[in-house]
């Protein structure tokens, strides 16, 4: 089975062998779990973990594997010591700024509970940051039908009434700021009412690779609304 880091939440797996690409000590000991979970096997298993070709992306994951690569260099014990995390979490979280937002300043009481910024804090904390832009697609479904294209025709000249949003809710998908930017800026996404995106070409949907964000602007003849 090839996986994601899902299977280190406590999914119920038992493998005879686990591979893992250099990550975080933790993640690493959470991927170890699923090797003879059961305790099945008259031996223990076995767990590999390997630099894969490309490294993890820029930010949390990257600098947890950098720091388990830092200190598990030329280390000869047991990679499965509690010592070792101690030693990850220390290195890891030196290395980063934990309040970026000085949202702990906030909740510290000078005197008393009257000095405690609530409102500010709420303000500033966001677990996720630029959280993306709902555009809907009028894609065709299954069967053939343009049921979606009739939806949000109908969704523009009727208003978002709440039986027609629930659905869309099957034609929307999730866009970065960044590509929807791209795209509204060369008119691929159209504001039908306020808030409320929609594609403005079938065209830059696959049925099988879903949106095309490296395609090329529409043409005039594929607009549709």
């Amino acid at each position: 089975m090839v996986s994601t880091q899902l299977v280190e939440a406590g999914v119920d797996l038992d493998f005879p062998v686990v591979f893992r690409a250099v990550a975080g000590l933790d993640s690493i000991a959470q991927a170890a779990g699923r090797c003879n979970r059961e305790g099945r096997l008259p031996d223990k298993g076995k767990v590999v973990v390997f630099v894969p070709p490309r490294p993890a992306p820029p930010g949390h994951l990257l600098r947890a594997a950098q720091t388990t690569v830092s200190l598990m260099s030329g280390y000869e014990g047991d990679p499965l010591d509690p010592e070792n995390y101690r030693r990850f979490f220390e290195h890891f979280y030196s290395k980063s700024d934990s309040d970026k937002k000085g949202i702990e300043t906030l909740l510290r009481p000078e005197q008393d509970l009257s000095d405690v910024q609530f409102r500010t804090a709420a303000i500033r904390m966001r677990l996720i940051e630029d959280s993306g832009v709902t555009v809907l697609v009028p894609y065709c479904d299954d069967d053939g039908s343009d049921e979606g294209k009739r939806l949000i025709g109908l969704l523009r000249r009727r208003g978002p009434e709440r039986w027609l949003m629930r659905k869309l809710q099957r034609y929307a998908v999730n866009l970065a700021p960044f590509w929807f930017n791209k795209l509204a800026s060369r008119g691929d996404v159209l504001e039908l009412h306020p808030g409320i995106h929609a594609l403005a070409s079938t065209a830059l949907y696959h049925r099988d690779f879903g949106l095309l964000l490296e395609g090329e602007p529409m043409a005039a003849e594929q607009t549709i609304w």
